[in-house]
């Protein structure tokens, strides 16, 4: 059987300010490892969003980021594929994996179509009513494609197959047996990076924010074993069921990528990095055991309260020069809501001490929960400001379809995406616009703001912080805490430099829109937040 697994190019509708990443598709490239491992040699991984570069393709109000209708079926043509899987991860974007479905079905009725990832798990019963598509994989792929692989194969009947849904006989929509999760880490090989090209991903030089090129991206784990409301994750690892990889596995592949692709650094794109001290101690001693010299990341944030200055010391040690904590919120009550009610106090002993060892430090924080009030909100702006942290990252809340927040939301009447997730709707560009700003962080209506209010509590998160931050980047005994050597200077002068552009900038739109709408403060308030979003 020749099996193609194709992730999908987005379209971009009106407003949403949202630009899509190039990253290697790690968990397409885990599945083919497994089909591989298996014998199914005939695998074919297409990543339809980066393969055209940065070239986009604008049309009316949408833009197309990634492979055209005709370029996709170019090559459907030319691997032509029995078995099509396509990972459906993002709500926002599913339409185009439902055209994508609809192409492979034109081309040729007797493909299967598989739609697996986080979208497609959380609603399949509407997935399914796309007639184009032939499966829905629930949650982990890789032993599930391997089944339905070898059943169809064998032309056998796929109701056995567990962890699935499909349409029976009648066409009513059908559920499997759950299939249990995959318990050995370990046994599953690493992802295949060597059926993609990564030059595509690679860089010469370091972005802003990285000391290194090239850079890529790994995962060290499954899961996360807390449950915050906001969080869409569970759809593709299930509820609290967190695995790990042993640290000579995790290791095994940070040296593969540094010395087999050239790799530089590397960010740890876990759900819940540190969530053991010792099995994070571990790796950080087998990376320094085996002399990698590699710098490592944990974007995706780390939990603060499973650390210690032990660990922290270790990390440094290892490479990992710069740490995000998930803080979300400076309101114990809105962390209690939100499903981390941990001391903030643990938090800024972390903040400290991280940057006592000279790691680069950012926080996270998350504006407009369905019941937070204004008090609410400042005190999650004030804590930002008045702790240790290098650097805020806000977002507003994007309260995604198949997640408890969103259902909050719901509950309370003030947003329903679920008729524009029925694919036999007709959809207009204005729906996808909706969704895509929304949970692009565009701000949703709560009980108590407006997406515009909302908006300017986010305009007035960064100037606050922005303010806060200016005497601690002039300050050179800060800055100097965090050079080692000359590589650190260098990034160092980068991220200054930065850091007073964003100053430099902050206060000048906020002098210019206050001498053009002097007197007129909602207008000031809507120019503030348009020069923030561009």
């Amino acid at each position: 059987m020749k099996v193609l697994l194709v992730f999908p190019p987005s379209t971009i509708y009106g407003n949403d300010p949202t630009l899509p990443g190039v990253l290697p598709p790690l968990g397409l490239a885990y599945v083919a490892g497994y089909l591989q491992k298996h014998g199914y040699n005939d695998v074919h991984l297409l990543d339809a969003r980066s393969l055209s570069g940065k070239r986009v393709i604008r049309k009316g109000n949408r833009a197309l980021y990634g492979l055209t209708d005709e370029e996709f079926i170019a090559k459907l043509d030319e691997i032509n594929p029995d078995i099509v899987g396509i990972s459906v991860m993002y709500t926002a974007y599913s339409g185009d994996a439902h055209n994508l479905a609809r192409i492979i079905k034109v081309k040729n009725p007797n493909i299967h179509v598989i739609f697996g990832g986080a979208h497609a798990s959380s609603f399949p019963e509407l997935v399914l009513k796309d007639r184009n598509v032939d499966v829905v994989s629930h949650f982990e792929g890789e032993e599930t494609m391997l089944e339905l692989v070898r059943t169809y194969e064998q032309g056998n009947n796929i109701t056995k197959v567990a962890g699935i849904s499909y349409r029976g006989p009648d066409g009513k929509i059908l559920k499997s047996e759950k299939r249990p999760f995959i318990k050995d880490m370990d046994s599953i090989p690493f992802p295949a990076r060597h059926l993609i090209d990564m030059n595509m991903y690679k860089n010469d030089k370091p972005h802003t924010y990285h000391m290194r090129a090239p850079s890529s991206i790994m995962i060290t784990s499954r899961g996360c074993p807390q449950d915050c409301v906001y969080c869409s994750i569970k759809q593709v690892w299930g509820s609290k069921n967190f695995r790990e990889r042993s640290p000579g596995n995790v290791v095994d592949e940070i040296e593969v990528l540094n010395k087999e692709y050239g790799i530089q650094e590397i960010a740890w794109l876990d759900d819940a990095s540190g969530t053991r001290k010792k099995r994070l101690q571990a790796i950080c001693d087998e990376i320094i055991k085996r002399k990698i010299d590699i710098k490592w990341t944990v974007p995706n944030g780390i939990a603060h309260w499973y650390l210690d200055e032990q660990t922290l010391d270790k990390m440094k040690a290892s490479g990992c020069y710069r740490v995000t904590f998930g803080i979300e919120s400076g309101n114990v009550e809105t962390r209690k809501f939100l499903g981390k009610p941990f001391k903030l106090e643990q938090a800024e002993r972390m903040l400290r001490h991280a940057n006592k060892l000279g790691m680069w430090t950012i926080s996270t924080f998350i504006l407009g929960f369905p019941f937070e009030d204004e008090k609410a909100i400042m005190e999650t702006i004030d804590y930002a400001a008045d702790c240790s942290t290098d650097m805020a990252v806000f977002y507003l809340l994007a309260p995604f379809p198949g997640t408890k927040v969103y259902e909050s939301f719901k509950k309370e009447g003030l947003l329903n995406f679920d008729h524009i997730l029925d694919p036999t709707y007709s959809q207009k560009d204005e729906d996808f616009e909706t969704i895509g700003e929304s949970l692009a962080s565009g701000g949703v209506n709560t009980t108590y703001f407006t997406s515009e209010e909302l908006n300017n509590f986010l305009a007035m998160a960064y100037r606050k912080f922005f303010r806060s931050r200016a005497k601690r980047f002039i300050n050179p005994v800060h800055i100097l805490r965090k050079i080692k050597d000359f590589e650190d200077f260098m990034y160092a002068s980068r991220l200054v430099g930065k850091g007073f552009g964003m100053v430099l900038d902050s206060t000048i739109n906020t002098f210019r829109c206050q001498s053009i709408w002097k007197g007129d403060r909602r207008k000031l308030e809507e120019v503030r937040t348009d020069v923030l979003k561009n």
